[in-house]
C-alpha cells in the first residue's frame, strides 16, 4: 500500500498543469457522479443486484444482494442463458448498511449447483449482470493475476508470446547502475551521498511509477513464495507463460526470483561508513545525520530525482538515484533472505547460500542500526515510511527460525520477539504476521502459531455477521489500498482452512472475492477483464488508454485499490469527498491515484486468493 502523497504541485509540474486540468475535467466527467449530496447516489446508476459478475463453483455459498428498502420480501428469480426460470425464492432483509449507506436485501441461491454459462438473476424488475456457474473458476484468475509481475519487470523488454501484442513494450531502466543521491532533499537535508554505485537492474516497478522499493518488494515477494510453500504445484516448469519456463524450475520461483535478484543488490557494501539520521525526527525539518558503519544495510529504494508524468519506462530521463537505506528495507531483506534460503535449498544450493549470507548481513545490519527511518523528503518517489520496527524483527526472526528449527538462539530471540510486538492483518509496514504464517507451516508442533491464526481467522469471520454485504470486513473507513486489507486477510482465512480443513474458512474467501468480483455498491468488478462491469482505468502509467489514445487498455487480473474515505487526496477523489459511503468512496478514472491505482503488493495476494480457491475447490 502507497501511504504517501505524490505532491500536487509536482505531478502537475510533470504531467503538465493545462494538460492535468484537462484530465480533472474529464474525470469528472466520466466519473458517473451524481450532483445529490448524499452517498447513495454516487452509483445510483449502478445495477441495484450485486453479485460476483464472474461467476461460482457448483458446491460453493451463492449469494447476492438487492438495493432498496422493501416494505415486504421480494420474489427473486434464476435464469439461465436462454431466459428459463431455473430456480426462485423471497429475498430476506438485511437492514440498513453504514458502510454502503442502502437498505439492502439478500438472495441465497447456494443449492442450484448446475453448470451452466451467463446465468442472471431478476428482481423487481431488475436484471444482474450475468454469472457462470463452473469449475476451476479461478483457474485464469490465478495466472491472469500472476502474470502481472512479468508486465512489472524492469530492465528487460515485454514481449510477445508473454503478453498480448498491445502490452509489449521496450526495456525500461537497462544497466540501473546507480549511486547514492546528493545534495538537499524537500526538507533541507544535504545528503552527503557515497563513493560507490551499485547495479540494481531488474526487480519489478512497484505501481504506476517507475520507482522501486525494497519494503514493499518484500511482503510482495514473501506472499508469491508462501503461495510456492502451499500450493507450487500449480506452478511446475512451463505451467506460465513467462521467458524461463523451461528451465527446470517452478515457474513461481522463477518469477519471485527475478525480484530476489534486485533486493540482494540494494545492500550496502561492506566497511561503508555513511552519514543516516538516526532516531525518530521531526518532519519537514532537516534532518540531522550521524555517521554510521552501514555495512549489511539496505538502500530503503531507487527512482528517479522527480515524479515524471504519463510516460514509458524506456522514456524515463530522470537521473535514478539510491536513497538512503533504512531500519525496514534491511530487515526485509533479512526475512526474504532466509526464507530464500529455505525454499532454494536443493533447487538451487548456491543461490541459497547467497541468500542466506546476505541475510545475515542484513540481520547484523538491523541490530546494529535499529532505528533508521525513512521519511516524505525526497521528490521523485514515495517514503513508504514506517516507524515501528518490531514488526521486522520479529519477522527476520521467525523466517530464520522457520529455515532452521534447530537454532536454540534464534528460538529464544523469537520467543523474545513476540513479547514485544502483537501480530495484525499483513500489510507492508505490519509484517509480524507472515512469520507466524511461515512457522505455521512447519507442522502441528508449532501449536501458538496455529493457534493464533485459526483465532485471528475467527476474528475476521466475526465480521462478516456485521458487515451488510457479508464479508469478513467490518470497517466504517476504508483505507487506500483497502481491497489489499481484504485480500490480505484472505491469507490468514486460507492458512486456517489449510490447517484445520474446516470449510468456514474458506467460505470466508468465498465471500471477500464476491465482493471484489462485483458484490459491492458500486456495481463494478474491481478485478480488470473480469465480470460484466471490471474497471478498466487504473492509475498507471502503461494502462494508460484514456488518457493517451495508443495506450493499452489494461490485461485482466489486475487489482484496484478501491474505495478509500480516508484520504482523498487527487483531484478526482476530491470531487467526491464528503459525498460518499465508505464503500462508495470510487471512481473508475486514470486520475484518481488514491482511488484506482493498482500495486504489486495488491496484486500479490489477489493471485495468492486465486491460486488457493483453485487449488481448494470442492
Amino acid at each position: 500500500m502507497r501511504n504517501y502523497l505524490i505532491p500536487v504541485a509536482a505531478f502537475l509540474a510533470a504531467c503538465g498543469a493545462d494538460a492535468q486540468s484537462q484530465n480533472q475535467d474529464q474525470a469528472r466527467e466520466n466519473s458517473k457522479i451524481s450532483p445529490s449530496s448524499d452517498g447513495v447516489a454516487l452509483f445510483s446508476e449502478a445495477n441495484p443486484i450485486y453479485v460476483n459478475q464472474h461467476g461460482f463453483s457448483p458446491d460453493s455459498n451463492k449469494l447476492a444482494f438487492f438495493r432498496g428498502k422493501l416494505d415486504s420480501p421480494a420474489s427473486w428469480s434464476l435464469h439461465s442463458e436462454s431466459g428459463e426460470v431455473v430456480l426462485d425464492g423471497i429475498t430476506e432483509t438485511v437492514g440498513y448498511s453504514k458502510t454502503a449507506q442502502q437498505h439492502l436485501n439478500k438472495i441465497d441461491f447456494s443449492k442450484f449447483n448446475k453448470l451452466g454459462e451467463d446465468y442472471y438473476l431478476t428482481v423487481n424488475g431488475a436484471q444482474s449482470p450475468s454469472f457462470d456457474i463452473t469449475k476451476d473458476l479461478y483457474k485464469s484468475l490465478k495466472y491472469d493475476a500472476l502474470a502481472y509481475f512479468y508486465h512489472a519487470r524492469a530492465g528487460i523488454p515485454i514481449e510477445t508470446p508473454y503478453v498480448k501484442v498491445e502490452h509489449a513494450r521496450p526495456a525500461g531502466h537497462t544497466k540501473e547502475i546507480v549511486t547514492c543521491f546528493e545534495g538537499k532533499d524537500m526538507w533541507g537535508t544535504n545528503w552527503p551521498g557515497c563513493d560507490y554505485e551499485l547495479d540494481v537492474t531488474g526487480g519489478w516497478y512497484d505501481a504506476g511509477d517507475h520507482g522501486k522499493y525494497v519494503v514493499n518488494a518484500g511482503i510482495t515477494t514473501w506472499t508469491l513464495l508462501n503461495a510456492y510453500e502451499q500450493f507450487g504445484e500449480s506452478f511446475a516448469d512451463g505451467k506460465v507463460n513467462i521467458p524461463e519456463a523451461g528451465n527446470g524450475v517452478n515457474d513461481l520461483l522463477d518469477e519471485a526470483r527475478y525480484n530476489i535478484e534486485w533486493m540482494l543488490s540494494m545492500q550496502v557494501p561492506d566497511g561503508t561508513m555513511m552519514k543516516l539520521p538516526v532516531g525518530k525526527q521531526d518532519e519537514g525539518e532537516p534532518l540531522k545525520l550521524t555517521e554510521v558503519d552501514a555495512s549489511g544495510m539496505v538502500h530503503h529504494k531507487v527512482h528517479g530525482e522527480n515524479w515524471t508524468g504519463n510516460i514509458m519506462p524506456h522514456e524515463d530521463k530522470e537521473t535514478h538515484y539510491l536513497y538512503p537505506p533504512s531500519t525496514g528495507a534491511t530487515l526485509n531483506l533479512a526475512a526474504i533472505g532466509a526464507q530464500c534460503a529455505r525454499i532454494w535449498a536443493e533447487i538451487d544450493p548456491a543461490f541459497s547460500k547467497r541468500c542466506a549470507a546476505a541475510s545475515e548481513k542484513a540481520m547484523m545490519g538491523g541490530e546494529l542500526n535499529s532505528d533508521i527511518y525513512s521519511y516524505n523528503n525526497f521528490n521523485g518517489g514515495g517514503p513508504y515510511s514506517d516507524m515501528n520496527y518490531a514488526d521486522e524483527t520479529m519477522w527476520a526472526i521467525a523466517e530464520k527460525f522457520a529455515t532452521n528449527s534447530k537454532l536454540k538462539r534464534i528460538d529464544r530471540n523469537l520467543t523474545l520477539a513476540k513479547e514485544v510486538t502483537g501480530y495484525a492483518q499483513p500489510s507492508f509496514n505490519n509484517t509480524s504476521t507472515l512469520g507466524v504464517l511461515s512457522i505455521s507451516l512447519l507442522g502441528k508442533s508449532q501449536t501458538s502459531e496455529i493457534n493464533y491464526i485459526i483465532r485471528e481467522a475467527d476474528t475476521y469471520l466475526a465480521d462478516t455477521e456485521i458487515e451488510k454485504l457479508h464479508f469478513p470486513y467490518y470497517s466504517e473507513i476504508y483505507y487506500w489500498g483497502s481491497n489489499s486489507a481484504l485480500t490480505n486477510r484472505a491469507i490468514l482465512l486460507g492458512t486456517a482452512f489449510q490447517l484445520t480443513g474446516e470449510r468456514k474458512y474458506r467460505d470466508g474467501v468465498v465471500d471477500l472475492m464476491d465482493y471484489l468480483l462485483g458484490r459491492n455498491p458500486t456495481g463494478y468488478s474491481y478485478i480488470t477483464g473480469y465480470g460484466d462491469n471490471p474497471f478498466k482505468n487504473p492509475h498507471h502509467r502503461f494502462w494508460a488508454k484514456s488518457e493517451i489514445s495508443d495506450r493499452p487498455d489494461p490485461p485482466a487480473g489486475i487489482l484496484s485499490g478501491g474505495p478509500n474515505n480516508d484520504n482523498m487526496s487527487d483531484p478526482v477523489a476530491e470531487t467526491i469527498k464528503g459525498r460518499c459511503a465508505p464503500q462508495t468512496c470510487y471512481v473508475d478514472n486514470h486520475g484518481a491515484w488514491t482511488l484506482n491505482e493498482v500495486t504489486i503488493n495488491w496484486n500479490a495476494p489477489l493471485f495468492w486468493m486465486a491460486a488457493f480457491l483453485d487449488a481448494t475447490e470442492p
